[in-house]
């Protein structure tokens, strides 16, 4: 779990996991995978992965060339639904991050400048993508 980067006491973000980072998250008292994917994207199923490390499972996957504000409500709802602490993920965890703060942006009213700030304080540069800072405007309302 060294390559996960821990945002709050109930939320981790990061890469790919591996059997042994479930392992590891489900002893660390993670009980939800949220999964940004695309499921042709890895070889075996990481549904499969994260239920045999005994953890709760959510695949909401994110394509860049279809990023919708839905997918932020897929998210709180996947929270709402599932308890935490959670491990967010997709291949690099830029995605995740993403999501997580477009969902805090809504939450708190964050202006796109903010929600920057907010990810790149989680260790992500949201601005080094045309597709996903161009969507934090749309989404921000700028």
């Amino acid at each position: 779990m060294a390559q996960y980067r821990q945002i709050d006491s109930k939320l981790f973000i990061g890469p790919q996991p591996t059997r042994q980072d479930l392992e590891e998250a489900k002893q660390q008292g993670i009980h939800t995978v949220v999964d940004f994917r695309l499921p042709t994207e890895t070889a075996s199923p990481n549904a499969d992965l994260a239920r045999a490390a005994g953890l709760d499972y959510v695949n909401i996957p994110i394509d860049r060339a279809a990023l919708s504000t839905d997918q932020v409500g897929e998210l709180e709802t996947a929270m709402e639904r599932h308890p935490g602490p959670y491990l967010l993920h997709c291949a690099t965890g830029t995605r995740a991050a993403l999501m997580l703060a477009l969902s805090r942006a809504r939450q708190e009213g964050w202006s796109a400048e903010r929600t920057f700030v907010e990810a790149e304080a989680m260790g992500f540069n949201l601005r080094n993508s045309a597709d996903f800072a161009n969507f934090v405007r749309q989404a921000t309302g700028e």
